[in-house]
């Protein structure tokens, strides 16, 4: 077994990882980190756990430290993860990130869409982005897998056999989202009382999560823009793209364009045809599973195209694909302790 150490285990994504770690059969849950519940059972945080963790305590981070593991994963905030990063690479551990702190490759990017310079800029360079489906035989032979934005990994998802064959020209993403997404600290724009039963816009433009896309796609940021919608769901994520192509295209040249992207892919499925209520995905279709699936529809005219790509954002937009990348790092079949079913009707 593989001893993993989990910081941030009393979060919403932390709590995920050690949903997964409590059935995998190669990695086992040695620590659960956090500063604020040293000492309390893991299941005070995370009742639906008590099962899989009797005994297992939340430790404080000095003592985290003082064990020796084979992984690390690190559901921390942004901007506290790269030191731990330096301290675990230093000991021969390998990293699954799931903050922003080493999600770009070029720290003048960090700098522009994170506001301030990256605390350790060798560590962009050294990390693999964490979406197998994109960098697997990379992230192999790393020791560092950094995080994937959940709207980012859902937009890459939907996008990438188009971008790969320079199909697009403008594009237009709405990306809708469950509240689980802003974690498990409320905040005026975050707590249930202010945010349910609205649709509220947000981030009109530039959200974060764009600059990922603009990597991992090689896309122009003149080309593409991306707003955010808070909605009443607590899990999920719906990307809808509105795309103008590069030329005119017929819907088997999509289908196929799909078909030979996806059709061996563990995790990400595409919608069929028919029935036409399934043609394009529901986030809901998805609950506690690490799956992504993508669809799309064609105008007429064969130059305007809607994608809509769907996951649960807890899994495959964070523990998940971090669960993922680990199996790669780690030599272990890369779906390993990630075979759960979505839970349906949710």
């Amino acid at each position: 077994m593989y001893r993993a150490a989990v910081w941030g285990a009393s979060g919403m994504a932390g709590g995920e990882v050690l949903r997964i770690l409590a059935a995998h059969p190669s990695i086992e849950a040695l620590c659960a980190v956090s500063r604020s519940r040293e000492g309390q059972p893991v299941w005070h945080a995370h009742p639906h756990l008590r099962a899989s963790f009797p005994d297992l305590t939340f430790c404080a981070p000095d003592e985290a430290l003082k064990q020796e593991v084979d992984i690390v994963f690190l559901a921390l905030p942004h901007g506290t993860s790269a030191p731990l990063i330096k301290e675990y690479l230093s000991r021969g551990s390998k990293v699954a990130d799931l903050s922003g702190d080493v999600r770009l490759k070029s720290p003048s990017d960090y700098e522009k869409w994170y506001g301030a310079a990256p605390a350790h800029p060798e560590l962009l360079e050294q990390a693999v982005y964490g979406l197998p489906e994109l960098h697997r035989e990379a992230l192999k032979e790393t020791s560092l897998a950094s995080g994937v934005g959940c709207n980012a990994s859902c937009s890459i998802l939907g996008l990438y056999p188009l971008a790969g064959a320079e199909l697009l020209k403008d594009v237009r993403i709405e990306v809708r989202v469950g509240s689980s997404e802003a974690g498990a600290t409320p905040t005026i724009g975050s707590h249930h009382p202010y945010r349910s039963r609205t649709l509220r816009l947000y981030e009109p433009f530039r959200h974060r999560h764009l600059a990922e896309i603009l990597q991992e796609l090689r896309l122009s940021e003149e080309c593409v823009t991306l707003s955010m919608t808070a909605v009443e769901m607590i899990r999920g994520v719906q990307m809808i793209a509105h795309i103008s192509l590069a030329r005119p295209v017929k819907e088997a040249e999509i289908w196929k364009l799909y078909r030979a992207a996806y059709s061996d892919e563990p995790f990400v499925s595409f919608c069929p045809a028919r029935p036409s209520h399934l043609r394009l995905p529901d986030p809901k279709l998805l609950t506690g599973s690490n799956r992504a699936l993508t669809g799309f529809v064609l105008h007429e005219d064969g130059t305007r195209l809607i994608v809509v790509s769907a996951l649960d954002n807890l899994m495959k937009g964070a523990a998940g694909s971090a669960v993922q990348s680990a199996n790669l790092m780690l030599g272990l079949p890369e779906s390993e302790g990630l075979g759960m079913i979505p839970v349906y009707p949710a």
